[in-house]
């Protein structure tokens, strides 16, 4: 009888359906980049692909951008700052008239560490001039992220997966600009303005397409 009723059991468990796995989450996109994609084609995973070309902007554009590089540059501006200022001050109180202020607190210093002035001078003019050159170096450090600001990395980078999409999607890759933009265009701007770049014109999505020729490139 407890055969039959085990039976039983494992028959009713195998009749029975695993449970599905729940599906997965879809990657999510402005209203108005979807808009420009299902103009271009109306296809579930066209705009999938879309959205994770936007998502890959983001990325990238994070990467540049980022609180990171905020803190970076504003840690820099403030060494730069203090350090041509003890430049100056460091200035005046080695080659600064006798009466000056900063050669008098610079004395006192000196005779504080090495019982004389005198023999606070020399590593002091050594301290001058790596403060001067670390600030000038520190200027073009400054200059060298502004720059990395304005690259076209995430842009490139979105325009690679763009053709990819295209041609996996049987779309022709046009650069026409002007007053109606190629498909390709309208929608690599579009992509920037939903990863929040509003400053892409049709202009630099072009050139950003013309310069990548990866045909073989993944698919987002």
């Amino acid at each position: 009888m407890a055969t039959k009723k085990s039976a039983k059991s494992k028959a009713a468990a195998t009749n029975k359906r695993a449970p599905q796995a729940p599906p997965k989450a879809a990657i999510k996109i402005g209203k108005r980049l979807e808009a420009v994609a299902r103009e271009i084609k109306d296809a579930d995973e066209f705009v999938e692909h879309v959205a994770g070309l936007a998502n890959r902007y983001r990325r990238e554009q994070s990467l540049v951008s980022g609180d990171t590089q905020a803190e970076l540059r504003q840690s820099l501006r403030t060494f730069q700052k203090h350090a041509s200022a003890l430049v100056d001050w460091l200035q005046q109180a080695n080659d600064g008239k006798p009466s000056a202020i900063e050669r008098k607190a610079f004395d006192v210093i000196g005779t504080k560490l090495h019982s004389s002035p005198v023999l606070a001078r020399p590593p002091s003019k050594q301290t001058l001039e790596w403060l001067a050159k670390a600030s000038e170096a520190t200027l073009e450090v400054i200059a060298g992220l502004k720059r990395t600001d304005e690259d076209d990395t995430a842009l490139r980078v979105a325009a690679e997966g763009l053709r990819a999409t295209f041609e996996h999607h049987k779309l022709k890759v046009a650069l026409t600009v002007g007053e109606q933009p190629s498909e390709a265009i309208r929608l690599l701007c579009a992509i920037a303005r939903d990863a929040g770049d509003d400053g892409i014109e049709p202009t630099r999505a072009k050139i950003a397409l013309r310069d990548t020729n990866r045909p073989r490139a993944e698919v987002a």
